[in-house]
């Protein structure tokens, strides 16, 4: 009837022997008040021509679905070129109802298959887009194409937009191309899922499992393939949950862990957003050969992954493609929501989000980032935001999945190293404070990492993370001894020949592994190891480990100076505190709650006498050696865990070269000040080190996939 009731179906469309198939007839229009559209006919099959078109499905009225489209008839000619016949377009909704699907292209035997019909649009209030239908596939043996897949329809205001059509399968390199998807409801909704065929995931190790998960799931790890900001983390499945800390408490309860059961297809890590802060990682995806069909303007795109948090804290992870040309402008983007803790009613785990849609023209590479955005509002010690199986997929199956890459590094060989690490201030309380006019003057005149990185809480770890390439598992401050095995760079280095010593303030004679006085055994790590600790060398231990003092004498002579010494401070000169009771004490607390401060002044003047013996010793001012001093921080001031001084681990990074790295020919080191603005932390320290002292490639390590894959600190070298 006019204003209610469904129109009819057109009629199919006559077969042919010799000539095209006839077309569909298009289906009826739904009421005008209410009323489903009727759906298109068949096209005509024929014999020895093309198929028919396949009919046009009817609108509807004010309320209701629209018309599926017909399918397109079936061509099986044995000569010539005869191409199936194109499924008919799904009819548009009014204003509440769904789009009509697409009607599937025809098949076809010595030509192109049918181009699967479009969807129609959803109404112009709710409603979702019909669906895109498939393309019709060809005969195995023909040289042509499968047809390509039908666009999904459109949601206006409220509703999900249509998913494209799949292309018809063909002959390898000739697959019907996939269908674009409809856009979601401006209000509501998203957009629908490209059909295929797609390319493979363009991400590299997009699920983690290449990586050194961090054993506490509290440090930051070094994570392949992806550039990244802040610390992010690689935890496994099942890892127990303890509290960073200075002294071990019992793990949490399994309910109260990380997550235990991986999602399906999850393997054995997932990514993390880390300790203390919001973290990002990101992988820039080159499309350049996919650009001839990227500038069509009908290229989809899918990105996906499986997102998660931990039980109430509203951290969460996002994704988000960048779509770029040539010259680095941005053309387009596409953001998935989030899996909130209400999504999760409060329950640890993951949860599929995806985003889709179309390349713009022009697209020749895509930046992939997944952002942890930490709003724990517990402490403030961890980012519970949670990542795994990330996916991104355009519609070219011809491009070929990239390839995990070591990082390039630059680093030219160093005759010595000097490490001088102080303790537990981030950027925030160094740069400019007037209690650190000595390091301030360095960061002046040297080279200064900016956006250089602790890896977690409490203090040791960050020290014995760079002499092994792993956190162990240890999110406390231990005792000497606790880690085993020969795989560290104490080792490396005694087998390469490359002579190494600590030297720590306050100690009272070499080789002493028990605190006394003013030396804490943990100011230098590596009485940490057993290899250290419990060497049977003879002498082992009082050649490595040695008391400050023995600093300039040792240095009188550059060939027997360690080529790698590690420079500590007492308690009283390292910056962390308190020194004395109570009134040191109450300055300690005071400092926690404002500036930050205390102890500085002490520290400066620490760094100040140490750098001052190195470089008026004969190893450094003999234009031969080629030298450096590294001078940074265990950690930030949040060094409890509690919030308190957070700058997201962020800690000061101050290299400075002698005259002969400066001027060797090659490998030379840069002069002067300037600012590295690269992303580096404690493996790319190590990584480092490594580089500069090693005697030959490989011989000092990598150790772990941490420094394998870090970033080493390039922008020092020329």
């Amino acid at each position: 009837g006019p204003l209610f009731g469904p129109g009819g179906t057109g009629g199919d469309g006559g077969a042919s022997s010799f000539n095209a198939g006839g077309a569909g007839g298009s289906g009826g229009a739904g009421g005008a008040l209410s009323g489903t559209g009727g759906s298109g006919g068949t096209g005509g099959s024929s014999i020895n021509g093309a198929g028919g078109l396949g009919g046009v499905g009817a609108t509807a009225g004010w309320v209701g679905s629209g018309g599926a489209g017909g399918a397109g008839g079936t061509s099986g000619a044995t000569a010539g070129t005869h191409s199936g016949g194109q499924g008919g377009a799904g009819g548009g909704a009014g204003f509440v109802g769904s789009g009509g699907a697409g009607g599937p292209g025809g098949f076809a035997a010595t030509g192109p298959g049918g181009d699967g019909g479009h969807g129609g649009n959803g109404g112009s209030l709710v409603g979702n887009g019909g669906p895109g239908a498939a393309g019709a596939d060809v005969a195995a043996t023909s040289t042509f194409s499968g047809g390509g897949g039908g666009s999904g329809g459109s949601s206006f205001l409220v509703g999900v937009g249509g998913n494209g059509g799949n292309g018809g399968n063909a002959a390898a390199g000739l697959l019907g191309g996939p269908g674009t998807v409809g856009a979601g409801g401006t209000l509501l909704g998203r957009n629908g899922i490209p059909g295929l065929p797609m390319s493979p995931n363009l991400l590299v190790n997009p699920g983690f499992e290449t990586a050194d998960p961090s054993g506490s799931g509290y440090s930051g790890v070094t994570i392949p393939g992806w550039t990244v900001s802040g610390t992010p983390t690689i935890i496994t499945y099942g890892t127990p949950r303890g509290y960073p800390g200075p002294f071990s408490i019992p793990d949490l309860p399994g309910f109260l862990g990380f997550p235990g059961t991986a999602p399906p297809g999850g393997g054995s890590n997932f990514a993390g957003g880390g300790p203390v802060a919001t973290s990002t990682m990101s992988q820039i995806v080159d499309l350049s050969a996919a650009a001839g069909k990227i500038n069509t303007g009908t290229t989809p795109y899918t990105l996906s992954g499986m997102l998660g948090g931990y039980l109430g804290d509203p951290s969460a992870t996002s994704l988000k493609v960048t779509f770029l040309n040539n010259s680095g402008a941005v053309l387009g983007t596409g953001t998935t929501t989030s899996v909130t803790s209400l999504d999760r009613l409060g329950i640890t785990g993951f949860q599929g989000r995806d985003v889709s849609g179309t390349i713009p023209v022009g697209t020749t590479k895509a930046v992939v980032t997944a952002t942890f955005a930490d709003h724990n509002p517990v402490l403030g010690n961890y980012n519970n935001a949670f990542a795994d199986n990330l996916s991104f997929t355009v519609g070219d199956p011809n491009l070929a999945k990239p390839t995990l890459t070591v990082p390039t590094s630059n680093v030219g060989h160093l005759d010595h190293v000097f490490l001088i690490y102080m303790e537990n201030h981030g950027v925030g309380d160094i740069l400019g404070s007037p209690n650190a006019p000595y390091i301030n003057a360095l960061i002046n005149s040297y080279g200064y990492a900016n956006n250089y990185y602790a890896l977690g809480h409490p203090s040791d770890p960050n020290y014995f993370r760079i002499l092994g390439g792993t956190d162990y598992g240890i999110d406390v401050n231990p005792p000497p001894n606790v880690i085993y095995g020969n795989n560290n760079l104490m080792a490396k280095m005694d087998a390469s020949g490359v002579t190494w010593a600590g030297y720590a303030q306050s100690m009272p004679a070499p080789g002493t592994i028990v605190d006394s006085g003013d030396y804490a055994v943990d100011q230098l790590p590596f009485a940490m190891f057993n290899y250290v600790y419990a060497n049977q060398t003879p002498g082992y231990l009082t050649t490595h480990l040695l008391p400050l003092t023995n600093l300039g004498t040792d240095l009188q002579n550059p060939s027997t100076a360690p080529k790698f010494a590690w420079i500590a401070a007492n308690e009283s000169n390292n910056m962390e505190g308190p020194v004395s009771f109570p009134t040191g004490a109450l300055n300690f607390v005071g400092s926690q709650l404002t500036t930050h401060q205390y102890n500085i002044a002490a520290g400066d003047q620490f760094v100040q006498q140490q750098v001052s013996t190195i470089q008026s010793s004969p190893t450094w001012t003999d234009p031969t050696q080629h030298d450096a001093i590294i001078i940074t921080f265990d950690e930030d001031y949040n060094n409890l865990s509690l919030g308190i001084g957070n700058q997201g681990n962020n800690v000061p990074m101050i290299v400075i070269p002698n005259a002969g790295a400066v001027n060797a020919a090659t490998g030379a080191m840069q002069s002067g000040h300037f600012v590295a603005t690269s992303h580096y932390d404690q493996y790319s320290l190590m990584a480092t080190i490594e580089d500069a002292l090693s005697p030959s490639p490989g011989a000092l390590g990598p150790l772990t996939a941490n420094d394998m894959y870090a970033q080493p600190m390039n922008e020092f070298w020329k």
